[in-house]
């Protein structure tokens, strides 16, 4: 035995649940801010989309 060192098991340390719980809100954040961002791209795509078919309509509707 060591005398003047801090025993192995530190205060303050986590229960595995607890990790566990901290990385899986951790991945939940991560996955919400790429899901909001692909339904950011998806609608300026469909945007682009309905902007094109505006366009070829308005076309079509003056070659008539």
């Amino acid at each position: 035995m060591t005398f003047g060192k801090k025993p192995a098991v530190a205060s303050g340390m986590y229960s595995f649940s607890e990790v566990l719980d901290d990385a899986c809100g951790k991945l939940m954040d991560r996955q919400i801010k790429y899901s909001i961002r692909r339904l950011a791209d998806m609608e300026e795509r469909l945007s682009d989309l309905e902007r094109e078919l505006d366009e070829f309509l308005f076309q079509k509707d003056r070659e008539f």
